[in-house]
C-alpha cells in the first residue's frame, strides 16, 4: 500500500512537471507571436524550498535565504537560518536540523544512500549549533552547542559531543567521535584544547563574520 502512494505520488510529480514545461513553452511562442520580448528577459527560476517525490521538507518560522536551497526529506525547527547559497538535501535520508541553528554561505548538508551497519545515513544536528561559511556535513551526528569552522568537512558517521568545537580548515574522519567540550583541529582533527566558557565566546564572537569578512581578513 505504501509502494503504491508512493508510486501515485512520482507519478502526479513527473505530470505536473511535464505539464508546467509545456505550459512555459507555450508562454515563449505565444510571446514571440505577439511581438513580446518577455521572454527575452532574464529570469531565475530558483526554488528554495523543493519536494523530492514523496519526501518534502517542514520548515518551522526558520530564515531560508532566498538561493539556498532545501531539498527532500528536511525537518528544520524554529529560529534557524540556512545562509546564502547553502544546500540542504534530505535526498537519500532525512536532515534534522534543530533551534537556533546557523549555516553559512556555500555549506553543503548531504545524506548517504547506505553506510555499514549502525551508523546512520541522515544527517543530525541539535539546538544552538554554529556551522560557519562553506563547510561540508555528510551523513553525520552534531550535538547541541557545537562550533564547526569555516571551510571544515565531517565525514560519514562523525559524532561531535555537546560544545565541541571544531578549527577552520579541518577535517573530522568518518567514525570519528569527538568529545564533548574540545577543541579539535588539523586535517584530519587531533585533540588542542579543552574549551572553556571565554575561549568559547571567542569562537562564538568569529563565527559571526561571513564569508566574504574572512576572505577579506586572510587576505590582509
Amino acid at each position: 500500500m505504501l509502494v503504491g502512494k508512493a508510486a501515485s505520488k512520482r507519478i502526479r510529480f513527473t505530470t505536473g512537471r511535464m505539464l508546467a514545461e509545456f505550459g512555459l513553452g507555450l508562454d515563449r511562442w505565444g510571446s514571440r507571436l505577439s511581438g513580446d520580448i518577455a521572454h527575452l528577459q532574464p529570469y531565475s527560476r530558483h526554488r528554495k524550498i523543493m519536494g523530492l517525490y514523496d519526501r518534502v521538507p517542514e520548515i518551522i518560522n526558520s530564515f531560508i535565504a532566498p538561493n539556498a536551497s532545501v531539498v527532500g526529506e528536511c525537518y528544520i525547527q524554529r529560529g534557524s537560518s540556512i545562509w546564502y547559497n547553502v544546500s540542504v538535501r534530505g535526498d537519500h535520508a532525512p536532515v534534522r536540523i534543530g533551534q537556533n541553528v546557523n549555516i553559512g554561505d556555500f555549506s553543503v548538508l548531504s545524506t548517504a544512500g547506505s553506510l555499514p551497519t549502525g551508523i546512520p545515513e541522515s544527517v543530525n544536528i541539535g539546538n544552538n549549533v554554529t556551522i560557519q561559511p562553506r563547510c561540508n556535513l555528510y551523513a553525520c551526528t552534531i550535538d547541541d552547542s557545537v562550533i564547526i569552522g569555516m571551510r571544515s568537512t565531517v565525514l560519514e558517521g562523525a559524532v561531535l559531543e555537546r560544545g565541541a568545537v571544531i578549527g577552520p580548515n579541518s577535517v573530522v574522519p568518518p567514525g570519528r567521535r569527538i568529545p564533548a567540550n574540545q577543541y579539535w583541529a588539523g586535517s584530519p582533527v587531533e585533540y588542542v584544547s579543552d574549551v572553556t566558557p571565554e575561549t568559547r565566546n571567542e569562537y562564538l564572537a568569529d563565527s559571526t563574520m561571513t564569508s566574504v569578512q574572512i576572505e577579506e581578513l586572510e587576505e590582509n
